[in-house]
């Protein structure tokens, strides 16, 4: 039986600033940044290079190399961007319905092209079938992707450094009139019981969102930092550190397009390491193995996505 995760979500950080200082604040390459906050952020020395495997968008056969593959529908790879010729777009004009089955039949793709290659870009053809034709939609847009689920664009998965503190930065601008989110998530593996021996799971265990607002038609950079360590998520009661890292991009409502790049994450510190706590003695109740239960079905996010 799965344990139990208390998820505790760190607050945002609070991000004010003039129209005048926005228009003073202008990154080396002259993307400017969205506030002082995202300007003083990414002044921090870099103690790593960029940990998002292309996070530039610039890599790729089929789709971008180290990120989920975008379906054609909701998510596009072209032209265009703040770090070389190609970025993300992500268009949430879509039937929710219609964008559902879309997903179940780009995961069926993936999960066969898998059984043919360790990485499905290596196949001599794309094995992501074409995307269908739009539906068309119609105000007030409450049955689209806006504004129902929204969509989320997932990175490869990212060793979580114990103890390290994280800088997350993107560049990004819309045509619709709202502002989307990045989520950097953390998870864990957990081993449990199932009816055929036991099965890992990866496990979410920590966020750290990051607001991309005000976000209009041009290029802004946005930054912050987070602490997994910190993390105040607990299992059975016992603190909890993330194993993992994956960067999520969403955009939601309202309908529109999105883009996105120039996605990096960069270590600029560390914690100061805790103490160890004691581990309890082992009973005879604590060696018994875990109760078997059938195989959990795959959430949002264990989206299958591959490495170059």
């Amino acid at each position: 039986m799965t344990s139990a995760v208390v998820l505790c979500a760190p607050a945002a950080e609070p991000r004010t600033t003039t129209d005048k200082q926005k228009a003073q604040l202008l990154a080396p390459d002259g993307v400017p940044y969205d506030n002082e906050s995202s300007a003083e952020v990414m002044q921090m020395k870099a103690l790593s290079g960029n940990l998002v495997v292309n996070g530039s968008f610039e890599a790729g056969r089929y789709w971008p190399y180290g990120w989920q593959p975008t379906d054609g529908l909701t998510t596009f790879w072209e032209s265009g961007g703040t770090d070389g010729a190609r970025c993300l777009r992500v268009y949430t004009d879509v039937l929710d319905s219609q964008w559902k089955a879309r997903e179940d039949q780009v995961r069926a793709a993936l999960q066969q092209a898998l059984g043919k290659a360790p990485d499905p870009q290596s196949l001599p053809q794309d094995p992501i079938p074409p995307a269908p034709a739009r539906i068309p939609t119609s105000p007030p847009y409450y049955d689209t992707v806006a504004g129902l689920h929204g969509v989320h664009y997932r990175s490869d998965y990212i060793r979580c450094a114990p103890g390290a503190v994280y800088r997350f930065s993107i560049d990004a601008r819309t045509e619709a009139k709202g502002a989307p989110k990045v989520f950097i998530k953390g998870f864990f593996d957990q081993t449990v019981s199932t009816r055929d021996g036991y099965q890992t799971i990866r496990r979410d265990a920590y966020q750290a969102p990051i607001f991309l607002d005000p976000c209009d038609g041009q290029w802004r950079r946005y930054a912050r930092t987070f602490h997994p360590a910190k993390s105040q998520t607990t299992l059975d009661g016992k603190p909890l550190k993330p194993e993992w890292l994956q960067i999520q991009i969403y955009a939601y409502w309202e309908q529109g397009n999105y883009y996105f790049d120039n996605v990096r994450l960069d270590i600029v510190g560390a914690e100061p390491p805790e103490p160890a706590a004691a581990e309890p003695p082992k009973t005879e109740e604590t060696r018994k193995p875990a109760p078997s239960s059938p195989p959990p079905a795959l959430k949002e996010d264990e989206y299958p996505v591959f490495k170059h």
